[in-house]
């Protein structure tokens, strides 16, 4: 145990995850051998393995069963519950702990209060940099993206303004979203802003999340000191055709919610239509090509 007077709680969401949870759940033991810390499993579910593992191997994890899946948010929020760390990371299972990475973050975090959600730098299985930060996103965003803008002028700072496709990833910057897939949350936070927003089940809650703490005056850190393997798209692999439909219409509700006058709700709920029948023609063919 360090000298530090602060605990840590790792959350890892799981489901049907056997390919990836004993890699995550070793690495992040050994990440926190020198820390006080706890670490919580809540599995949404899974029919693989994936719970006779964690009870085989992890006997000391303090995990949740869910009998369904009730989503990402519901998830995370039900850890949230049981954690007791000051600072709390929410971990997806298709990750891998390097060096210390957790404890750097917690210690980062530690040192300015202003931090409110801070996230490493994400390494991909292969070894390959993932471009992980990411703007609030904006109509035209969703629009450059639909076009292929985004993807013809990847380093453009006006095409590629969202997903920061500009930016190195090389240097420590405070940003508007770090990847949700490993978030670390300060709990003073946590406990003023209540949780992730449920409504948003699977993706953009931790969108919404970093866009509420950014107006309550807190920062969101991209801290490259502390590195975290991610295999991307590894929770969702084997869904991708139903999880194209659940992104646009997470994104059509993340727009409502963020506009404040009448008039702003009525063209985000016109933009939203527009993305629900986008989603469709890519849903279908996912479907279609990648049985």
């Amino acid at each position: 145990m360090n000298d530090q007077n602060y605990k840590i709680s790792v959350i890892v969401i799981s489901f049907n995850g056997l390919a990836f949870i004993h890699d995550c759940l070793e690495t992040v033991r050994l990440s926190l051998e020198t820390t006080d810390a706890e670490i919580i499993v809540v599995d949404n579910g899974s029919t693989d393995g994936t719970l006779e593992l964690i009870k085989d191997k992890f006997p000391d994890v303090n995990l949740v069963e869910n009998k369904k899946n009730l989503g990402f948010a519901r998830a995370a929020n039900q850890g949230f519950d049981k954690a007791q760390g000051q600072y709390i990371l929410l971990l997806n299972q298709d990750t891998r702990i390097r060096n210390y990475a957790i404890a750097k973050l917690a210690g980062k975090m530690q040192s300015d209060p202003k931090i409110g959600t801070i996230g490493p730098k994400f390494i991909g299985f292969d070894g390959r940099l993932q471009k992980a930060c990411r703007s609030f996103p904006r109509y035209r965003d969703f629009l450059y993206i639909i076009t292929g803008l985004s993807t013809l002028f990847p380093e453009s700072k006006i095409f590629s303004h969202w997903k920061m496709g500009w930016f190195d990833h090389l240097s420590e910057r405070e940003v508007d979203q770090p990847m949700g897939a490993a978030l670390m949350i300060r709990r003073s936070l946590l406990e003023e802003l209540g949780g992730f927003d449920e409504r948003f089940r699977i993706f953009f809650n931790d969108v919404d999340f970093c866009r509420r703490a950014k107006s309550s005056g807190y920062i969101s850190l991209y801290y490259p000191s502390a590195v975290i393997e991610h295999y991307y798209g590894g929770t969702i692999r084997t869904m991708k055709s139903k999880m194209i439909l659940e992104w646009h219409r997470a994104l059509s509700k993340y727009f409502i919610k963020h506009s404040r006058s009448r008039g702003a709700k009525l063209i985000a709920r016109l933009m939203a239509v527009l993305i629900i029948l986008l989603s469709y023609p890519r849903a279908v063919y996912h479907w279609l090509y990648d049985k």
